[in-house]
Formats: C-alpha cells, structure tokens, sequence
C-alpha cells in the first residue's frame, strides 16, 4: 500500500475495522495512486497548485461518509448483493451502465453500490479540481475519465480476482486482513501493542496474516 499510513487508518477508519473498511482503503489507495501522476500533468497543463495531502484527506473523510450513509440506507446494497436492480434507478440517479466495465453492468445491487461509490469519487474530484482553479468543463470530463478508471480497477481486482469477497463479507473483521496489506503493521494487540477493547474486538478475532505470499493480495 504506496499512500494510506498507519495514522490514517487509526484516525479515519471507524472501529471496529470490517471488510468493508479494507475495500474502502484499497481503493483510496488505488485512487491516489493514479491521481498522483495526473496532478503532476494538470499542474504543468493548467498551470494551478494542487495540494496532494488536502486531497487525500477529503478522500478518506468523504469516502467514510458514503460508506456511513450507505451503512443506515433502506436500499441495503450490501446485505441483497445479487437483487436486481430496476432501470429506473439508474435514470434517477443518471447512471449510464453501458459505459461501465463489463461485469459492473450486470444489474446488480452489488454493482450498484460499486457505481455509487465511484461516482462519489468522482464528485470529490471534480470539487477538488474547480477549487484548485480548472474550468468547470475540463474539471468534469477529467473526474469522469478518474470514475471509470477507478471502476476498471475494482472489476480487475475486486470482482475477477476477489469475487466480491470484501463486499459480501461486509460486516466481517478485517483489522488483520488490512494489516496484511500494510507495508509497516499496524499496532498488533497480540503483541500488546494496542488493547483489542480500543479496536472494538475480541481477541480470538485476530488472525495474523502477514507471510501469506504476495501474490495473494489485491494491493501492489
């Protein structure tokens, strides 16, 4: 994991940390990876100043939020997974799904929520880009490209190599799951390092996964 630290998983995660949580900081972590590069370009193109950080702590702020949001929604995306979701719900929310990875397209609630959450980075980004001084137009088409691209990452490496496997165990404990991914570990309770009450679990909950081999993760 090259952008999400320790700290901000303590600070930003609320606790206890799920398998939702580990799906929400790999995918901050894979935007910030391509926005890196990107900013460099719209600096040199546009001629603005984009903070980096500023960004990426309205990424993990706001990214929360939805997730939050979609914890209390009636919808419950995440619990009906495979439930069919009617056309008439992607017109009130103007989602267009044939522009979408080919697996996002299959209409259901799981996809939907996928599509949601990428359109919610999308709008961050297009917030981020008009205060940092691009034009409206060109703030639009560049979150939008940032949208889809983010959606070709999760059906990669969310849907054709995990199968779903954060969102369908949703409420599950991720802590050391996320640990995993995590180039230095996180504060680890078995070596009384942190106490479990101040993660919100119990101690048979955790399970050290740090010499799974590489090659099993969904991060690079």
């Amino acid at each position: 994991m090259k952008f999400i630290n320790q700290n901000d998983i303590m600070m930003f995660l609320e606790k206890p940390i799920t398998r939702l949580s580990v799906f929400e900081i790999e995918t901050i972590d894979a935007m910030l990876s391509m926005c890196e590069p990107a900013f460099i370009k719209m600096q040199e193109n546009f001629k603005v100043c984009i903070d980096f950080a500023t960004f990426k702590f309205q990424l993990l702020k706001t990214m929360g939020e939805f997730l939050s949001k979609c914890d209390t929604c009636s919808e419950e995306c995440l619990s009906n997974p495979h439930k069919h979701v009617e056309a008439k719900r992607y017109e009130q929310n103007h989602i267009d799904s044939t522009r979408w990875p080919t697996r996002l397209q299959k209409t259901t609630q799981e996809n939907f929520f996928i599509m949601e959450y990428c359109i919610t980075y999308a709008d961050i980004l297009f917030r981020y880009l008009l205060d940092a001084g691009i034009e409206k137009q060109a703030a639009h088409v560049l979150s939008e490209q940032a949208m889809l691209e983010l959606a070709k990452w999760i059906e990669q490496n969310c849907i054709r190599k995990c199968n779903y496997e954060c969102l369908r165990r949703y409420r599950s404990m991720g802590y050391c799951t996320l640990c995993s991914y995590m180039i230095q570990p996180l504060p680890c309770p078995k070596k009384q390092e942190i106490k479990p009450s101040v993660l919100g679990m119990q101690e048979e909950d955790f399970m050290c996964r740090r010499e799974e081999s590489p090659k099993k993760k969904v991060m690079h």
